[in-house]
Order: structure tokens, then C-alpha cells, then sequence
């Protein structure tokens, strides 16, 4: 019987990409080697169930086009799976930015950078609310479901494709501007405030006054929404799945 290694091959560049651009599985603290190892488990496991890829009228230089491709849609569709985390940074950084905590920041370990601390906060939110609501399951489970509609060797780029994507990345903007809103909203009032005080008292230094007001605000405000921040996120991952698929179908010119 003839062994097919082209498939669980072929499925572990597109995992391994996945799982290289994927929150958790990119961070600095997970070993390479783990991924790999992972990435190459699901090969063999995945591979032997998808129809057999035919490389006999491939040339060399074919397959190799073949295995960037599946590389790329690897890629892509981890860069969509980790829009939220981009939204969460986005939201850290406007947040200590209207707070005054742009100084005080902390080593992120996924990212192993300096990084605000509310951006911090945020990225450990959302990474509990993912694992605890197993949507990393499900998000894994809608990367298995491309493949149903985006065979080895057959993907393309289109205008629709560019779109879609393009649609994502504008999410990241809105989410991280609704994350932020309640932060800005609070220092916008408080800037209002000193600034009439300061027709009314010239002599008042209004930026070191309003310093320690924006800041108590700021947290205050940023821990009463917290929950909030947590449903946003849940929303968004719990569209991740279907995202994939529709991605995967883009790229298939379905």
C-alpha cells in the first residue's frame, strides 16, 4: 500500500503557520518545539482523512508554490484569528494615553516588549476569556472546517478577498474604540472641567491638578468596565470560527 506523506505534510505548513501568528502558541514563552510538535500531530492526524493530493502532474518547482500557498493561508488566517488581541492593544494604548500612564508600563510575556499596563490588563482579559469559554477549541475546530471548503493547492486571491479583510482590520479600530470609550468620555469630562476652572482661577496649575483626577477617574471608570470590555471580546471571538470559514471560502472563490 502506498503511503500519501503529501498531505499530512502540506496540513502541517498550514498549521504550523496558523499556530505561529495564533495568540498563546506565538507567545515567546511557548517552546518552538512544542509547536512544531503540535502542528506535526495534527498533520498526521488530519491528513489521512482529507482527499488524497495528486503531486504526479506537479513539477518541483510546482510543489513548492503549492507549499508557500499553504503556508500563506496559514498565515492569513492567523492574522485574523489575533485581531482581537490587536484590538485590545489599540484599546491599552488609548486608554493610557487619556489616563497619563503612557510611562508606566510592564514586560508583556507573549510579546516579551514593554507594553502599557492597562494594554497588559486587557491582554490577559481577553486571553481568560478565551480559555475559559473553550473558544480556542472552537477556534481550531473552524481552521479544521476550512478545509471542507479550501482544498490543498487551490487557493487565489480575488477583490472579494481583499475586502473581507480589509472589513477585519477595520474592526480592530471600532472594537478598540468601544473598549476605550467610557476612558475617553471620563477624561474628556474632567479636561472640560479643569478648563473652566482655569477662566475662573488663572492663577491654578491645571495640568498638575487634573493629573491625579484623570488618573483616579481613569481607573475607577476602567474597573467598572471591565465586564463590559470581557462581552465585547466574547463577542467578537464568538464570530472568529465563522470568520475563518468565510475567509477560507474567499480564498477558495466561493
Amino acid at each position: 500500500m502506498e503511503i500519501n506523506f503529501y498531505n499530512p505534510m502540506l496540513v502541517f505548513l498550514r498549521v504550523g503557520a496558523f499556530l505561529f501568528v495564533l495568540p498563546f502558541f506565538s507567545a515567546t514563552n511557548f517552546p518552538p518545539t512544542m509547536r512544531i510538535a503540535l502542528a506535526a500531530l495534527i498533520g498526521l492526524l488530519l491528513g489521512p482523512l482529507l482527499p488524497q493530493f495528486s503531486v504526479e502532474h506537479l513539477t518541483f518547482t510546482a510543489l513548492l508554490g503549492v507549499m508557500f500557498r499553504e503556508t500563506c493561508i496559514g498565515l492569513l488566517l492567523g492574522f485574523v484569528g489575533r485581531m482581537v488581541f490587536y484590538a485590545t492593544d489599540l484599546a491599552g494604548h488609548i486608554i493610557a494615553t487619556e489616563m497619563g500612564l503612557n510611562l508606566a508600563a510592564m514586560l508583556n510575556p507573549a510579546t516579551n516588549q514593554q507594553s502599557p499596563v492597562p494594554g497588559t490588563i486587557l491582554f490577559y482579559l481577553a486571553a481568560v476569556v478565551m480559555l475559559t469559554l473553550d473558544l480556542h477549541h472552537w477556534m481550531l475546530m473552524g481552521f479544521e472546517r476550512t478545509y471542507t471548503v479550501l482544498p490543498m493547492g487551490v487557493a487565489h486571491l480575488n477583490a472579494a478577498l481583499f475586502e473581507n479583510i480589509v472589513g477585519h482590520t477595520s474592526r480592530i479600530f471600532t472594537v478598540g474604540l468601544q473598549i476605550s470609550a467610557p476612558a475617553i468620555a471620563v477624561s474628556f469630562v474632567i479636561t472640560l472641567v479643569f478648563a473652566v476652572l482655569s477662566r475662573a482661577v488663572p492663577q491654578m496649575n491645571v495640568f498638575a491638578e487634573s493629573f491625579a483626577f484623570r488618573v483616579v477617574g481613569g481607573l475607577i471608570v476602567f474597573g467598572f468596565t471591565l465586564q463590559l470590555t470581557a462581552q465585547h471580546v466574547f463577542n467578537y471571538l464568538r464570530r472568529l470560527p465563522d470568520d475563518l470559514l468565510l475567509v477560507a471560502q474567499l480564498l477558495g472563490g466561493r
